[in-house]
């Protein structure tokens, strides 16, 4: 479960950095990605897979909509600090 829990955030971090690239604003990718991060943990953006592709989405709800979304989001954010402070703690 580990494993797969830290793949899904390498193709979520990977899909944040593509939307980055394709910033034609005056911010860093950086700020991209970390703004990124924080709408999908507010759920306002969510996963969507057909199968064969995985991608994001608005999450264009009602706050009702958001909120069950960012319970549903939860856990790989929460796994995703947890990577980050274990890249730090080994830095």
């Amino acid at each position: 479960m580990t494993k797969l829990r830290e793949n899904e955030v390498r193709i979520v971090d990977a899909l944040f950095h593509e939307m980055a690239e394709r910033n034609n604003r005056n911010l860093s990718a950086e700020d991209v990605i970390d703004g990124s991060w924080l709408l999908f943990e507010r759920g306002c953006l969510r996963l969507v897979d057909d199968g064969k592709h995985m991608g994001i989405e608005p999450c264009d709800g009602n706050r009702a909509e958001r909120r069950t979304q960012a319970k549903k989001n939860r856990p790989l954010v929460e796994f995703k600090r947890q990577m980050d402070r274990a890249l730090n703690n080994a830095s």
